[in-house]
């Protein structure tokens, strides 16, 4: 009977095991799908109307359902908070721009969450100190804007620098605002838009 229990507890926490890697895995193509598909909306917003989404001056009223345009400087401004919820300005209304001209299939239904991940909330946004961080600005001085990703776990964000840039997430174009510690969620992990 010992040995029946013995077995079927290994078993059990192989299961487990490769039932976390199925989810990490299944996190990070999500992630990986996002960044690529917001990269490729944007670029086709771009050359499109001539300017990012969010930033267009003449939005209002030329792509359905938008109301607002943007200043047109080329850069995505707006500060996002420290949880990813609700963002101001031309970064709230990116999402609406790349719904409206139908270069994104679905939108979320609160401000604060209009771009998300199976994980969280996901933004795109200029590369300012309070979006990214010093580090990010001083390794990427080129890049001028950015898609956040908030609360990704450790595991997730490791794979998906692997796939982006170089598998070092305190390093590189990808990377987190805070070097990941195993177990835990990054706060806020920074890709190039």
């Amino acid at each position: 009977m010992a040995i029946v229990v013995v077995l079927g507890g290994i078993l059990l926490a192989a299961g487990l095991v490769a039932g976390r890697g199925l989810i990490s895995r299944s996190q990070t193509q999500d992630v990986l799908q996002i960044v690529g598909d917001l990269q490729a909306a944007s670029n086709s917003f771009k050359q499109r109307y001539g300017c990012l989404p969010g930033d267009w001056v003449f939005a209002a009223n030329q792509i359905p359902g938008v109301t607002v345009g943007g200043n047109g400087d080329g850069l995505i401004t707006g500060i996002v908070p420290a949880s990813g919820l609700a963002p101001a300005g031309e970064v709230r209304d990116a999402p609406i721009q790349l719904y409206g001209a139908g270069l994104i299939g679905k939108m979320g239904n609160t401000v604060s969450m209009r771009l998300q991940s199976s994980i969280g909330a996901v933004h795109i946004a200029a590369a300012t100190a309070a979006n990214t961080s010093a580090a990010y600005l001083t390794a990427n001085p080129g890049v001028r804007n950015v898609i956040l990703l908030f609360n990704l776990p450790c595991e997730v964000v490791l794979e998906v620098d692997r796939a982006l840039d170089d598998a070092n997430d305190s390093t590189g174009k990808a990377m987190s605002n805070v070097p990941c510690v195993a177990g835990n969620s990054a706060a806020r992990y920074i890709a190039p838009l």
